[in-house]
């Protein structure tokens, strides 16, 4: 009888040949180094991808896709800039969303209609790979850092797969959305009056930034 495979995506928008994922799987509540990372072209492109990794996956158990972290803004507010954006909740300072390429402020919102359309009950987050990486490094996130640093190692030592750690880091924000760590927030719950395309819920689960001076 197959065994139950806990499954977390990553995904890290990007232009042509630059749109990095990765799977992840889950064991005893922790995730392991990606069993499968890459770059595509588009949204559409990324979700093939990983649907084949899922499948090669499956012929070892049964696998269960859980979650799903994206590095792009997953909603957006009727002013334009989001409240949620500063340092006080990301602990550094923010990209801009009305910054943000193409590649990103489109192909994420598509990408979750993509996952939605296969996978009905999936739970996605947004995430910010940067600011994520400072934040558990600034301490107080003792088993999610080492958890980020563990499956990052083999990725960390090769500018040429930034798309794919990132993508990577994100699957630990989608870890959160599960486990909802009680040292992590919910930042979309924070954002008044947020838009959310294709009225499709969303999260974004960050770490809670240590209080200032702290080490």
């Amino acid at each position: 009888m197959f065994e139950t495979i806990n499954l977390y995506l990553g995904f890290d928008p990007g232009g042509v040949g630059s749109f990095g994922w990765s799977v992840c799987r889950e064991v005893g509540g922790q995730l392991e180094p990606p069993t499968r990372t890459g770059l595509a072209n588009n949204a559409w492109d990324a979700l093939n991808r990983v649907g084949g990794a899922i499948a090669d996956i499956e012929h070892q158990g049964n696998a269960r896709v859980l979650a799903a972290g994206i590095d792009a803004p997953l909603f957006w507010s009727a002013t334009g800039g989001r409240t949620i954006d500063s340092p006080v909740n990301l602990g550094v300072a923010p990209i801009h969303i009305n910054s943000l390429r193409g590649a990103v402020a489109v192909q994420g919102p598509l990408l979750v209609k993509h996952l939605r359309d296969v996978w009905s009950d999936l739970e996605i987050t947004e995430s910010y790979p940067g600011a994520l990486g400072h934040l558990l490094a600034q301490g107080g996130y003792p088993e999610e850092y080492q958890m980020a640093q563990r499956i990052t190692a083999g990725l960390n030592a090769n500018p040429g797969q930034n798309h794919e750690r990132d993508a990577t880091l994100c699957a630990v924000s989608a870890w959160a959305a599960i486990h909802q760590p009680s040292n992590w927030q919910n930042l979309y719950q924070r954002e008044p009056n947020p838009i959310t395309p294709f009225d499709i819920p969303v999260g974004y689960w960050m770490p809670v930034p240590p209080p200032a001076g702290a080490a």
